[in-house]
């Protein structure tokens, strides 16, 4: 239920941001943080213009690639839901169960967040929000797609909801909403018949909903006293006002859970033994607590099936799921098919790795995995246990693809300016080189860079470009030390991390060292921008998609209901009531320190940003044309943090493949709209 502040991709983002101020951002009062020095190479030569290679395959077919998330199976299990941008946006389709042809069933005007057919009958309940604004609203429709009923037409203008999950008998279903308090997440249980709704739970100060039990009558809370540091509750439904603490611990420790399928026991997760998360069976009553299962990467989660006859645990290995489905009494592995032969995914293996769980049919027979990688794109499959068969949901891939080879990456770790390690994601194209490169830097910032497909990296790669992928001191993935590494760092360590990154593949992988560019969105556009200004030196161009320039007017506009967590984001960000902080978040804000960018800089943003606002870029973009900087700026209408329509990723792709050409390749026939 936790959420990233800033997650990395395009695509389909969720949270909500607030107001940020309105005027340009004063002139630099202090020295602020100092550029990098830059560090020549045995192989830097002088930049010579040249012409960029040919994409063998244009830019467009990449993202003819259908986006498919979720799934849900209908109450009959003869259909399947899943939520696929076939229709140029990202909307809810359902299909036989089978395969079939799909039929769209919403149209909506912004980010659908979360869907799931009701247990007992053709209903289907679902977010979206408006243009990306994030402040989404719960509907219900069928599997023909009639009218959709707003169930919180009388939201308070500025508040949102969040869908939690369908009662077993289907005649409730629970959702949170922030309609009582701005600032808080209230748990509601909505009668479907009566069409009414009923607070279960108040939400209070840094306590938020963590868990549900299976039969809604027990809730898990959590406490956020900082970024490392929590405390689960107990809340029974009967005595919503009391709370027993279920994780009495010492130090710095982080926990979550879910309850088992009769809700008598928490599979919980902390990091209380080491730098990673194992997993625990507690048992609230007693207090009693074993461990149920390690790995030397994080366990991310595990759930269980609502019959009880299954567990599925996932664990997070170098940024590839690792998924463990067992049978929840024998402990004995569930036999999953592979896919048939001919498909992009015709090597996986489900029960080993790629693979993350969607969900079971009501009889379940049918189970929902989505395989995952970085050389095929995700697909959900429904999984029949009976047949023992696996079939994806759809085509994922458009003909023009079919035969292209796709690149896998290779793990490695890269020295940094201390005794660091940065891990990281290298793919590189073949031939001799020398290659122009780009870093891609994941949002967060406590977020990690996984093996996923990403259209344009394998778009760029068959350009001839190198792609590396870090993930700097900060990232979530690979221990909680290196993750609490940018505590009031946000762009010191990290950039260092960026610019040695840089160093090693000019030194390792072929890379000129004048043709390489820092490319990322949000917090990954943040470090582009900190790139630019603060390692001004190093790079030749950089790209940012909806980045910070500002950590304070940043803070100043979260969503009211993130304030209980509050202590997580400012040792993030910093508190703008602290003056030490204050300090803090304009010496590490790029439009402070505008007089030291030298290179040509991409800018993308939606203007319905609800996190990092407009107003965030328009000033960058403003300051820098005021110097003579070239500043190609990009604003999608009525798309928030993140797109919702093909056309906007075609439009930002193909602006940033111009401006790579143009300006980090050297290519001078090329033009790049300003």
């Amino acid at each position: 239920m936790k959420r990233a502040l800033f997650p990395l991709t395009l695509g389909i983002l969720v949270a909500c941001g607030g107001e940020t101020a309105s005027s340009p951002p004063a002139a630099p009062t202090t020295a602020g943080t100092q550029p990098l020095a830059s560090t020549p190479t045995a192989t830097a030569t002088p930049h010579v213009s040249r012409r960029a290679n040919k994409a063998p395959v244009a830019l467009e077919e990449y993202f003819k690639t259908l986006r498919v998330r979720g799934l849900s199976f209908s109450y009959d299990e003869k259909l399947v839901a899943t939520m696929s941008d076939r229709g140029g946006r990202a909307d809810l389709w359902v299909q036989p169960i089978g395969g079939g042809t799909p039929t769209q069933i919403t149209h909506a005007e912004g980010f659908i967040h979360s869907f799931a057919f009701s247990p007992t009958e053709d209903v289907l309940a679902y977010e979206a929000d408006k243009g990306g604004d994030e402040l989404p609203h719960l509907y219900l429709t069928n599997s023909k797609g009639d009218a959709p009923k707003d169930i919180v037409s009388d939201l308070p203008a500025g508040a949102r909801t969040q869908f939690i999950d369908w009662a077993r008998d289907g005649k409730t279903l629970l959702y949170m909403s922030s309609a009582r308090d701005a600032k808080q997440l209230d748990l509601y249980e909505y009668d479907v018949k009566a069409g009414k709704a009923t607070m279960l739970w108040k939400s209070e100060g840094a306590f938020a909903l963590n868990g549900v039990s299976d039969d809604h009558k027990r809730f898990l809370v959590v406490e956020t006293k900082s970024d490392s540091n929590n405390d689960l509750y107990l809340v029974e439904r009967a005595k919503p006002t009391e709370r027993k603490l279920l994780t009495e611990h010492t130090g710095d420790v982080l926990f979550d859970a879910n309850f088992t399928h009769d809700g008598r026991t928490l599979l919980l997760t902390s990091d209380e033994k080491g730098e990673f998360r194992a997993l625990y069976s507690l048992d609230p009553a007693t207090g009693k607590k074993q461990v149920a299962h390690e790995e030397p990467w994080d366990v991310e989660y595990s759930i269980d099936a609502k019959s009880g006859h299954y567990r599925f645990t996932e664990s997070n290995a170098d940024g590839a799921p690792q998924l463990s489905i067992v049978d929840a009494k024998s402990g004995k592995p569930l036999t999953v098919p592979a896919p048939p032969k001919g498909l992009a995914w015709d090597a996986l293996d489900f029960t080993r790795s790629g693979a993350m769980f969607l969900g079971f049919s009501k009889s379940e027979r049918y189970l929902g995995l989505v395989a995952r990688g970085d050389t095929a794109p995700a697909v959900p499959y429904v999984i029949d246990l009976k047949a023992q068969t696996a079939t994806p949901v759809s085509d994922v891939l458009p003909p023009t693809l079919h035969d292209h080879a796709m690149i896998t990456a290779t793990s490695v770790r890269i020295p940094s300016t201390d005794d660091k390690q940065i891990p990281a994601l290298l793919y590189t194209p073949p031939g001799d080189g020398p290659f122009p490169a780009v870093i891609d830097v994941h949002g967060g910032p406590t977020g990690q860079s996984k093996r996923d497909f990403s259209t344009i990296r394998q778009y760029l790669l068959s350009k001839g470009y190198v792609v590396l992928v870090p993930n700097v001191r900060g990232s979530t993935g690979y221990g909680k030390t290196w993750t609490r590494l940018n505590n009031h760092d946000i762009g010191g360590g990290p950039l260092r991390d960026v610019v040695a990154c840089k160093k090693y593949i000019v030194a390792n992988a072929k890379v000129a060292s004048d043709e390489v560019a820092v490319m990322g969105g949000s917090y990954g556009g943040y470090m582009a921008l900190a790139a630019a200004t603060f390692a001004a030196d190093e790079f030749a161009a950089n790209v940012d998609f909806f980045g910070v320039s500002d950590l304070k007017s940043l803070v100043e506009s979260f969503p009211a209901y993130w304030a209980a967590t509050s202590a997580e984001i400012y040792v993030k960000f910093g508190d703008p009531k602290n003056a030490a902080d204050a300090t803090y978040q304009h010496d590490q804000s790029p439009i402070y320190f505008l007089d030291r960018v030298k290179h040509p800089l991409l800018v993308v943003q939606g203007d319905k940003d609800a996190r990092v606002k407009k107003d965030q870029s328009d000033h960058m973009v403003e300051g820098l044309r005021a110097r003579g900087i070239p500043v190609p700026y990009l604003v999608l209408q009525n798309e928030g943090h993140g797109f919702t329509r093909q056309e906007s990723y075609i439009k930002a792709y193909g602006m940033t493949d111009r401006f790579l050409d143009r300006y980090v390749v050297g290519d001078d026939s090329v033009t790049v709209e300003q």
